[in-house]
């Protein structure tokens, strides 16, 4: 999951840069273009970022746990009437 979020905040990150010496900011249709796009671009690199931050975190699963920590519950079927 990591490994995406990373790629997606490059990816991001390289249109960002491959684009803002293209667009020129001022009150035309085309500046407002680029401004919205550039919100858009930063919402996605700040929400990628923040998966990264405070994403979950992997399990080992070659760490062995106490047998007491892997009690499986089960349950007896009950039948109404």
């Amino acid at each position: 999951m990591k490994q995406r979020l990373f790629l997606s905040v490059l990816c991001i990150l390289f249109l960002v840069y491959d684009a803002v010496p293209r667009f020129q900011f001022d009150l035309t249709l085309e500046g407002a273009f680029f401004g919205l796009w550039l919100v858009f671009a930063l919402m996605a690199l700040g929400g990628n970022f923040v998966g990264l931050y405070f994403g979950r975190k992997e399990k080992n699963p070659n760490i062995s746990r106490p047998l007491a920590d892997s009690k499986v519950e089960t349950r007896k079927k009950q039948y109404s009437r």
